[in-house]
């Protein structure tokens, strides 16, 4: 009967470590998107100012500033910014990430684009286009759409290799797409969007 008894609490004592062990060996994380709910993006607003001093307000701010200037003509009131930052996190919000990695002890919690930053190579690149319309000689209507490129790749050593992801969305947008190989515990996809901290800076100028 003891020999019995002993025989089952070894038993008990070694599947426990062998459940425990691999809890320990798996990686795990958790990834919370950004919330999609509260996009509420105008793309115009009506300036009190003409065309001329909109117009002119306009160009000597971009000049000193992060945008660049890809075309331009004052004719048709049309302008084409071009603009893209290591300060992704400004312009786009893709939510919150965190992980163990088991083997390595590495951890890591904060913002997906700070995570995407430090083990991939982001890159974030945007083409805004601006439409000045006279109304009257004492008021102009600026209307602006951005389109957005963020891109993540590969970078050497990272423990998931095929996490290679491209999102596309306009100003006041989003895209969610898949990921390949998430991260155990994480939701299989992930989501970026505009904060229209770009948009709203040349507003903030001309209002």
């Amino acid at each position: 009967m003891k020999k019995i008894l002993s025989s089952l609490i070894m038993t008990i004592l070694l599947s426990s470590c062998t459940v425990e062990k691999e809890k320990l060996t798996e990686n795990v994380g958790k990834y919370v998107p950004p919330n999609i709910d509260d996009i509420n993006f105008k793309n115009f607003v009506i300036s009190n100012k003409n065309f001329d001093e909109t117009w002119t307000s306009i160009i000597d701010f971009v000049n000193d500033s992060f945008f660049k200037i890809e075309n331009l003509e004052k004719d048709s009131g049309s302008l084409t910014l071009i603009f893209g930052s290591k300060e992704v996190e400004n312009f786009i919000d893709c939510g919150d990430f965190e992980y163990t990695l088991f083997f390595t002890g590495e951890e890591f919690k904060g913002s997906y684009i700070d995570y995407a930053k430090s083990g991939l190579l982001a890159e974030l690149e945007a083409k805004m286009n601006i439409n000045i319309r006279k109304i009257d000689n004492e008021s102009t209507k600026i209307s602006i759409n951005t389109n957005y490129t963020f891109s993540t790749q590969h970078a050497l050593g990272y423990y998931d290799p095929k996490l290679n992801q491209t999102y596309s969305f306009v100003s006041g947008g989003y895209q969610t797409i898949n990921v390949i190989n998430p991260i155990s515990g994480s939701i299989p996809t992930r989501t970026c969007k505009s904060t229209n901290f770009a948009e709203n800076v040349i507003f903030n100028l001309i209002k």
